[in-house]
């Protein structure tokens, strides 16, 4: 009696199949990443959400939205609104009375910072960290932040062919422009004559390799050379044009293709185009400058 000999796979026929495993791979990748963009794209939109109304909660209370950075200790808005996004334990354990001294403000305050608020990185971003080392506390770098305040456009406005107003352009860190939400000092909901709904509050920049990251928890520095926003930005610069040039002006942009999510002063959240019309782009930035929006 003859046994039927099994025949196996030829070394053609084994290779024709992994190069089809391979090209079906190839074919998959696409839409896996698609779907986990898409996944982290709506995260990002949570977040600006979840910031855009712990803004309104907290104008609730005390009548204005938080100032982007407080003189007195460099303490940024994402420090006082850290009770209106369940983070009320760290918000009670910061030193308010900290005085304007880096150094002691590194030693009262820093160790907050190494720790990891959800809501104020996009999970696009791939810098999650301080760029600058002296952030740090017990050589654990500070977490930074990819939502960013608006200052103000700075141009012309496209209704009536004036600058928008700005002031202390040539100082080294760039100037500052008064006619976002979150300018020098503080705004409140009276203050936008433009519409809640056709005014940026906060913008999403987490694009790399962007270099001047810096710790959440900081908000405002100055010195001789000028007044530096760490955590609120002029309009300066074209939507993801990846421009740092200006530390006041750094570009809004993110990792997402095409554009990057905006929450505007409704509490709505958009996602804006990288393509926008730049008198669009600036309008949308003043909360006083009687602009009319189009393709928006």
């Amino acid at each position: 009696m003859h046994r039927q000999r099994q025949r196996g796979f030829t070394l053609v026929e084994l290779l024709v199949v992994i190069a089809i495993i391979g090209i079906l791979i190839a074919l998959l990748l696409p839409a896996v990443q698609a779907a986990r963009e898409a996944a982290r794209r709506s995260q990002c939109t949570n977040n600006l959400k979840q910031l855009a109304l712990a803004f309104h909660n907290y104008h609730d209370v005390y009548q204005i939205f938080p100032l982007p950075g407080m003189l007195a200790n460099h303490l940024g808005w994402t420090s006082s609104i850290l009770a209106f996004i369940e983070q009320k334990s760290i918000f009670d354990e910061i030193d308010w009375r900290a005085v304007p001294d880096y150094t002691t403000f590194v030693n009262r305050n820093m160790r907050h910072s190494t720790v990891k608020i959800g809501p104020y990185l996009c999970p696009s971003g791939r810098t999650m960290q301080t760029q600058f080392s002296a952030e740090n506390y017990n050589n654990v770098l500070a977490f930074t932040i990819h939502y960013y305040g608006i200052l103000g456009p700075m141009g012309t406005n496209p209704i009536n062919n004036q600058p928008y107003r700005c002031r202390n352009l040539t100082q080294t860190f760039g100037g500052e422009c008064d006619q976002g939400i979150l300018w020098q000092f503080s705004s409140r909901f009276a203050d936008i004559v433009d519409g809640t709904s056709n005014t940026f509050l906060l913008a999403e920049l987490s694009w790399s390799p962007m270099t001047k990251y810096r710790a959440w928890i900081r908000g405002k520095f100055q010195d001789s050379r000028g007044v530096l926003y760490l955590l609120s930005k002029n309009v300066q610069f074209p939507l993801n044009s990846r421009n740092e040039t200006i530390w006041n002006g750094i570009a809004f942009g993110s990792e997402h293709p095409g554009g990057a999510n905006f929450a505007l002063a409704d509490g709505s959240v958009r996602f804006v185009s990288e393509t926008i019309d730049w008198g669009t782009y600036l309008s949308i930035a003043s909360k006083d400058g009687s602009e009319t929006l189009q393709n928006f």
